[in-house]
């Protein structure tokens, strides 16, 4: 006669294989949820439209002393770039761009003017993956051409219109009729805006990490470091001087801000309060750390926390 104890064993040694089973379908259908439900067109549009006006403000950005820097006897002419690429061992096809070509500053300047235009019909919408897509190749170009003068802002802005040929979002002038008729879902939306919020995140918490690592945010003298080298557009050494209380608790302040403002933004309850911290935070990477274009740059990509895809066959936060 069969042991009534073997139908449980049975079955209790087959439970935690269904738990597993359970547990990484979960897993599964909140990753797949997270990142391709449909979602609205319009989500990207309102990225899409400040992205490329920063990109446009970069390369405008060169025009007044372009021949200074970039021409042929300024300080990273064509032949001194080279050289220095060649310098730091650097394969050549890291840095292609057809501006390695010449040196002419109206050669320059036309691929300035064209890259501006290129980024306003993108933010307009004209051209939809096209005109991105030549405006990622326009801003490579340039960014490999430049090299030496590069800061955070050109790995992130690459990086951010990259995302935008997943999903470029709608055009500006069809964005109310979009609304008001049935909108356009595609799971290619929340890609998009998944990708610029998580690279938001990780901007602001490598930051964060970078200022952890440094002794001199921990002593709260960052500020007063910065405003020594001239790379405060708030502050100056004579503002700031016989006043540490207020140097450490700005100093201190800016890290607190940005930890509040990563905590708030991944809750859907504080999703608020965290766009306005991380307003906060940009404003004090412009003004303090005297990075402006890389903090519009993160002010545009905390557009893609703000609405734009509100309708959805699934509702997401």
């Amino acid at each position: 006669e069969a042991c009534p104890c073997a139908g449980r064993s049975a079955h209790f040694q087959t439970r935690p294989s269904h738990r597993t089973w359970a547990m990484s379908k979960t897993i599964l259908e909140s990753w797949n949820q997270y990142w391709f439900a449909p979602r609205a067109t319009a989500a990207t549009t309102l990225p899409r439209v400040c992205i490329c006006s920063v990109a446009g403000l970069w390369l405008a950005s060169f025009l007044p002393q372009l021949d200074t820097w970039l021409g042929p006897t300024g300080f990273l002419s064509r032949s001194l770039a080279a050289k220095l690429i060649d310098f730091e061992n650097t394969a050549r096809w890291q840095n292609w761009s057809p501006l390695w070509l010449g040196d002419s500053t109206l050669l320059l300047q036309l691929w300035l003017l064209l890259g501006i235009g290129l980024a306003l019909l993108s933010a307009v919408g004209i051209g939809g993956r096209l005109s991105l897509g030549l405006l990622l190749f326009w801003i490579v170009s340039w960014a490999h051409r430049i090299v030496w003068m590069q800061g955070p802002l050109e790995p992130a802005l690459i990086a951010c219109v990259a995302y935008l040929i997943v999903q470029p979002g709608d055009k500006l002038w069809s964005v109310g009729r979009a609304q008001a008729d049935s909108p356009q879902l595609t799971w290619t939306s929340s890609t998009a805006r998944r990708l610029l919020q998580t690279h938001w995140w990780i901007l602001v918490a490598a930051g964060l990490l970078s200022q952890l690592a440094s002794l001199t945010w921990w002593r709260g003298e960052a500020v007063w470091w910065l405003a020594s080298a001239g790379r405060s557009q708030l502050f100056t050494v004579e503002s700031l001087r016989g006043q540490p209380t207020l140097v450490n608790a700005l100093t201190h302040g800016m890290v607190l801000l940005e930890m509040l403002a990563l905590w708030c933004i991944t809750l859907p309850a504080a999703r608020g309060m965290g766009i306005v911290l991380g307003l906060a935070v940009a404003a004090l990477v412009g003004l303090v750390a005297d990075h402006v274009l890389y903090a519009l740059l993160l002010a545009a990509c905390l557009t893609a926390y703000v609405g734009g895809g509100e309708q959805e066959i699934v509702k997401n936060p």
